[in-house]
């Protein structure tokens, strides 16, 4: 998926950052109203797919969302979580 230039809407440097986020959350919103439409670029389908046949082949050693988001957190621990 080739990269473009898209010049900086006017008046968005000006805003403050909290509002530069709302704006990009708005932004986001609006193109992610149809997700089918989004192209997914093939070295991500390939990852999924890679990742998932990972999976298949040992599901005992993936980890719940959940775990991976507390470990995330866990800014304290020092153990790694394979993923």
């Amino acid at each position: 998926m080739p990269e473009t230039s898209v010049p900086t809407p006017p008046g968005f440097d000006s805003l403050s950052k909290a509002e530069q986020v709302r704006y990009l959350q708005k932004l986001w919103d609006q193109i992610s109203e149809d997700p089918s439409s989004l192209p997914v670029p093939e070295s991500h389908l390939r990852l999924a797919e890679e990742r998932l046949k990972r999976y298949r082949e040992n599901p005992s050693r993936s980890h719940s969302a959940f775990a991976v988001l507390d470990r995330l957190a866990d800014t304290s621990s020092t153990c790694p979580l394979l993923i």
